[in-house]
């Protein structure tokens, strides 16, 4: 048991990791998973993942499996485990997650014959030499940095239930942590470097370029001078549709009612006010905590402030008050607040104290101890004798400390008793015997007692909201444009949002949308939306669908705006290297061009070589100016260069020898390091996942 309860204080902050690869089998109901497959179609999949169909049953079993791990790490702290939205997110997307895994990868260890056998796992776990790191992580002796074996064994021979759950999901985990290993190394050791791509990236820097250039701006066309046909921008789209692949997304058009407290919100909670004013008025300060504890929606606070940490409508008033004085309720925020005086007391800022303190399974010795103190024994001495933690060795020295600086039983007994006092205090630490030794900035400070009523939206509130909603849905009989026509009738302007993904957490500002995300990827474009409740349920949405794109080669029409500006570019692109040609014809050098053109020739400075990632002073990258410059001979005035800013003509000065090119051997590491394994993401890629979640959750 000593193992177990060492394994449960340590593996806090491990077993948040480890929680997510199910081990416990969870029975479920077969009824409400033939319910479910009659649902859910072959349509209605949770997703693809490498050309496996991923149904909702195979993805709701591994949820619960990891529910359940989940729930188990909790049970080995005797506690219950949280569940709350962020929870269950985070669980299904493990889930998620460990299917990518099995099914990117998986395959691969099959294809290859790729294991991790029994007793490799128990080498690993238990037996070997070198255990893996989560068993060293979690069973290692604090002190001594090293594995008990006998105790580690003595705990993997008497593993009840849930320790033997949490074992079985660790091993596993090592396992597939031992697999990845080694298909990395594998993958790692076959990325190889030879001599001609070593060569080649030589070639790349052994000489730098001098030029100058001229440049002639896009802008400077203005676009009334282009024309362009329809067949202009198919033929542009045909060669270049690989450049519109696009991801699964949508756009709309909404509008979001928020719903906030009105007029006679705020009325019905001032009239409250005003009768717990009354009554709080007439009470004694003592009364006044329970009266909080009765009346408002926020705790007591028993705190003691000094002036300058309290709200400025507090602060202003209070030190000039006496204990008992109610202030005028006042609003904050979305709430109102009645505050009533309840005491005053000099406290001191900082406090100075020694401390012994009892670890919870040696308690009886506590009182002896505060018995020979109290008959004059040291301190110091008892402290180094009998104290548990790291200031036993300094005679229990603490220092000075503020309020804040210690749990509050703690601060409590130090703060409010005066100097010399001698306390025996119980805080989730164990038991205390202080000695308070001095204190100093006393302070006269003084503790409130607050009623706060949050102000919230009526019933009525909510269908008044509600009701404006429904007018547009209503009057937009599904229909995009009579949706906007019911918009403008409203008074409203519908919001635009584009891009919207089927993973989408958020839209715009509002949180906790999957209701309207149900909606758009179940609603054809045009279409328009009932009323949606969304942001837990504090906002009503109506929305339309304007566009809807699938994953894959966008169509001519989705892109055909973006494709437009790209043949304007090439068309002038066209019209400007016509202009550079013709200065060229007569020139002898690039002055005489940029003086027929009206324009300013550059030079670069520092030199560039093929291998420079940039040229200095452009705007914008250039990469086949780069390319171009970098290959022409030197003293040759080169042909126009229609680059992303503009056309180029440009001059080469001179090519020296780079100096400070790398050795081969640098060039070699640099490139092993740029080619480090890319195989995971390359199967990734080209699993191509489709993830359709967002239809359920």
């Amino acid at each position: 048991m000593a193992t177990l309860e060492t394994l449960r204080t340590k593996a806090g902050v491990f077993l948040s990791v480890i929680i997510g690869i199910a081990l416990l089998a969870f029975i479920v109901n077969a009824d409400t998973l033939a319910t479910a497959r009659a649902i859910f179609s072959s349509d209605n999949d949770m997703g693809k993942i490498a050309g496996n169909t991923i149904s909702y049953e195979e993805f709701e079993n591994l949820l619960e499996y990891n529910t359940g791990i989940y729930k188990i790490s909790y049970m080995m702290y005797s506690q219950e485990a949280p569940m709350n939205d962020e929870v269950n997110e985070s669980l299904r997307n493990k889930t998620w997650q460990e299917l990518i895994m099995k099914y990117v990868l998986g395959t691969q260890y099959e294809k290859i014959g790729l294991d991790v056998s029994d007793a490799e796992v128990a080498d690993l776990t238990v037996t070997g030499t070198n255990l893996s790191p989560r068993i060293t992580q979690i069973f290692a002796n604090p002190e001594t940095g090293t594995v008990d074996r006998a105790q580690l064994s003595n705990f993997v021979q008497n593993m009840d239930g849930i320790t033997k759950a949490w074992w079985v999901d660790l091993e596993k985990q090592i396992r597939d942590e031992q697999l990845y290993s080694r298909y990395s190394q594998l993958d790692t050791k076959s990325n190889y470097i030879n001599s001609l791509d070593v060569e080649h990236a030589l070639a790349g820097e052994k000489n730098n370029v001098e030029f100058s250039y001229v440049l002639k701006d896009y802008i400077s066309v203005p676009d009334s001078l282009i024309s362009y046909r329809e067949a202009d921008i198919k033929n542009y789209y045909d060669k270049y549709k690989a450049k519109y692949k696009s991801t699964r997304s949508r756009d709309i058009e909404f509008v979001a009612f928020n719903v906030t407290p009105s007029a006679s919100d705020y009325e019905r909670v001032m009239y409250k006010m005003e009768d717990l004013q009354v009554k709080m008025d007439t009470i004694a300060p003592a009364a006044m905590p329970l009266f909080v504890k009765m009346n408002s929606e926020a705790p007591f606070d028993d705190l003691y402030y000094k002036k300058g940490e309290l709200p400025a409508v507090l602060d202003s008033v209070v030190f000039k008050k006496e204990a008992g004085y109610v202030l005028p309720y006042y609003q904050d925020g979305n709430a109102y607040n009645l505050t009533g005086i309840v005491a005053f007391k000099s406290i001191p800022d900082s406090v100075k104290a020694d401390h012994i303190l009892f670890s919870p399974e040696n308690t009886v010795k506590v009182d002896s101890v505060l018995e020979l103190l109290k008959k004059g024994a040291k301190f110091a001495d008892l402290a180094r004798e009998f104290g548990t933690d790291g200031t036993a060795a300094n005679g229990g020295e603490l220092g000075w400390f503020d309020f804040k600086g210690m749990v509050r039983p703690f601060s409590d007994s130090c703060f409010y008793k005066p100097v010399g006092s001698l306390l025996k205090v119980q805080t989730q630490f164990g038991v205390h015997i202080i000695k308070i030794r001095d204190a100093k900035l006393y302070n006269n400070k003084v503790q409130l007692a607050t009623v706060k009523k949050v102000i919230r939206p009526s019933k009525e509130t909510y269908q008044n909201y509600y009701a404006q909603a429904n007018r547009i849905a209503s009057q937009s009989e599904g229909n995009l444009e009579k949706f906007r026509a019911a918009c403008v009738e409203e008074g409203v302007s519908p919001r635009i949002e584009t891009n919207i993904g089927l993973e989408n957490k958020t839209i715009a500002q509002y949180q906790r949308v999957s209701a309207l995300i149900h909606w758009i990827y179940r609603a054809d474009v045009g279409e328009v939306s009932d009323v949606i409740e969304i942001d837990d349920r504090n906002t009503y949405v109506v929305a339309a669908l304007t566009e809807a794109r699938e994953a894959g080669i966008s169509p001519l029409k989705q892109v055909r705006t973006q494709i437009i500006p790209e043949i304007v570019k090439e068309k002038k692109a066209e019209y400007l290297i016509s202009q550079m040609a013709d200065a060229k014809k007569d020139a002898a050098t690039i002055d005489d061009v940029a003086a027929k053109l009206n324009l300013t020739v550059t030079n670069v400075s520092p030199a560039i070589n093929f291998n420079s990632s940039y040229i200095p002073a452009l705007r914008v990258p250039e990469y086949k100016l780069l390319g171009a410059v970098t290959s022409t001979p030197e003293n040759q005035l080169s042909e126009p260069v229609a680059g992303e800013s503009g056309v180029y003509l440009y001059f080469v000065t001179s090519i020296t020898e780079n100096t400070q090119a790398q050795t081969p051997e640098a060039i070699k590491s640099r490139l092993e390091l740029n080619n480090y394994s890319t195989t995971y993401m390359t199967l990734h890629n080209k699993a191509e996942i489709v993830d359709n979640r967002g239809r359920f959750y």
